[in-house]
């Protein structure tokens, strides 16, 4: 549950039947068992993590039993949310697949996805790279647990690099939404990419809303030394259009300092 992030897909498994899926709209927290859950689950702990998701109804629900030969090929080795057999795996309560799974489903399901808008998952190679980094700091026997702490929670956008940001982006410079308790702490430079002096800067992020800050992490946006948006093709394009912002768009003037990052996230990540 704690690596889910703002954007992530996830699908709804239950009674045999795939009925819906939704995004991640907000990033887990801690919370206490809810009421409406009565006596299901009395074996679980009361306290737990919440991950709240914008669901959406399938029109054609569909039993993956019925569907497992089109399903097999693509399921996990380890930690499968569905069996071999197609039966549900009851001791999975949410479990990580592949961007070729996920497009299954959808087809099975008959529903169109446009996932120019939102990646499914996140790259295994970058995941792998983060847990390396990770290890990294942990191991590093130069640096205090307290600087420690605070360069892996930088990863998830919080702490003291968050505060970094603050001090320099004070919106979304793309919507212009201004409550930054809905914004996203976005690094320039992905965190695995970085020295631990460039995972704390302040000047290597943004402060984004969470649909555009998921275009920014997968490189389907970035942005010119001059403040001009960019975007990777023209279905992202529309995208933005559909959300109501406008392109092209200048957003702005960015530090000496900011544009280095900039150029990175230009060179490294934009896959225009």
């Amino acid at each position: 549950m704690r690596k889910t992030c703002v954007g992530d897909i996830v699908f709804s498994f239950a009674f045999a039947e795939i009925r819906a899926a939704g995004e991640v709209i907000e990033s887990c927290v801690s919370a206490t068992k809810p009421d409406d859950f009565g006596d299901k689950g009395s074996y679980w702990d009361n306290e737990g993590w919440l991950v709240k998701v914008d669901w959406m109804i399938f029109d054609n629900p569909f039993r993956p039993k019925d569907n497992i030969e089109e399903i097999r090929p693509y399921l996990p080795e380890k930690y499968s949310p569905i069996q071999k057999s197609g039966n549900g795996n009851q001791g999975c309560y949410l479990a990580s697949i592949s961007d070729e799974l996920a497009h299954t489903l959808f087809k099975l399901a008959s529903f169109e996805y446009d996932n120019t808008s939102c990646i499914l998952y996140d790259d295994p190679e970058h995941e792998i790279r983060d847990t390396d980094a990770v290890n990294g700091i942990q191991l590093d026997r130069d640096i205090s647990e307290t600087e420690k702490e605070q360069l892996i929670i930088a990863r998830k956008g919080q702490g003291r690099y968050r505060k970094n940001l603050e001090r320099v982006e004070p919106f979304c410079r793309v919507t212009g939404l201004m409550d930054k308790s809905f914004l996203i702490a976005s690094h320039c430079k992905p965190w695995r990419d970085c020295q631990n002096h460039e995972r704390l800067d302040g000047n290597n992020g943004l402060l984004l809303s969470p649909h555009i800050d998921k275009l920014f992490d997968k490189g389907w946006i970035s942005f010119t030394q001059n403040g001009d948006l960019l975007a990777a093709n023209d279905k992202v394009v529309s995208v933005l259009r559909v959300w109501g912002v406008e392109y092209p768009l200048n957003v702005g003037n960015f530090t000496e300092e900011q544009k280095v990052y900039l150029s990175y996230h230009r060179l490294y990540c934009f896959i225009g």
